[in-house]
């Protein structure tokens, strides 16, 4: 089957692949070859792909969008996503959690006057926790 996980601005994977594994919403969502057509809404967290021909595993962190399986063809629509670095730390990308986190706290105990933040906010901690999935990978 082809995989393609795509963002408005990126390919991060065209290919063919014999699975692949995606935050789905409300848990992981897993399509094999001959799956039956699908729409899903994507969570954030670290999608997987077995790719074909011995490529190996191509891991992806996933941030929000949707998912697309029609005729042996799978599209992600990401939201946003990234790739593992070559240099990424697990102790840098926890600190970033920690980080994005205490931000979310901080808007949180403003009250209303932080209400216009919040959800960028929330979005930060959901990214940062995304991307330290993928580099604990």
């Amino acid at each position: 089957m082809r995989v393609q996980i795509v963002t408005p601005d990126n390919a991060y994977f065209d290919g063919e692949a014999t699975k692949v594994v995606v935050p789905a919403w409300d848990g992981e969502l897993g399509v094999l070859p001959g799956h039956a057509p699908l729409i899903a809404r994507l969570g954030h967290g670290v999608a997987r792909v077995d790719a074909a021909g011995g490529q190996g595993k191509v891991l992806v962190a996933i941030y929000g969008g949707f998912l697309k399986v029609q005729d042996d063809v799978v599209t992600v629509l990401a939201g946003g996503a990234a790739k593992k670095p070559d240099n990424a730390k697990v102790d840098d990308a926890a600190k970033a959690v920690e980080k994005a986190q205490a931000r979310l706290d901080e808007i949180r105990q403003k009250g209303k006057t932080g209400l216009a933040q919040l959800p960028d906010a929330e979005e930060q901690v959901r990214r940062a926790r995304a991307f330290a999935q993928l580099v604990a990978s």
